[in-house]
């Protein structure tokens, strides 16, 4: 697959998190240079060691169903139901 087979707009949001948790990010590392990351927002700034300013974030969450990503195995589940050696009302009783 090429590189430019895959785009998609996201929902980007320029505030800081209302909630702590895992972001992907546009940080900007200078004038004319930056990097898409992963940071976790404790709540209060993003926990990085990288100097430069988070511009834009999405949650994790919010990046997975934008890209609508399938699942690497194929899973083939059936279900039986367990037939029980006696009537199931006798399980079960009113106090």
């Amino acid at each position: 697959m090429r590189r430019n087979d895959i785009k998609t707009e996201l929902p980007w949001k320029f505030d800081t998190p209302d909630t702590p948790g895992l972001y992907f990010v546009a940080f900007k590392l200078g004038p004319a240079a930056g990097v898409y990351d992963f940071l976790l927002w404790n709540g209060d700034s993003w926990e990085t060691d990288l100097q430069g300013q988070v511009i834009a974030h999405v949650s994790a969450y919010t990046l997975k169903d934008a890209l609508d990503i399938q699942w690497p195995e194929t899973l083939k589940l059936e279900y039986k139901r367990k037939n029980l050696p006696e009537p199931d009302d006798e399980l079960w009783s009113e106090a």
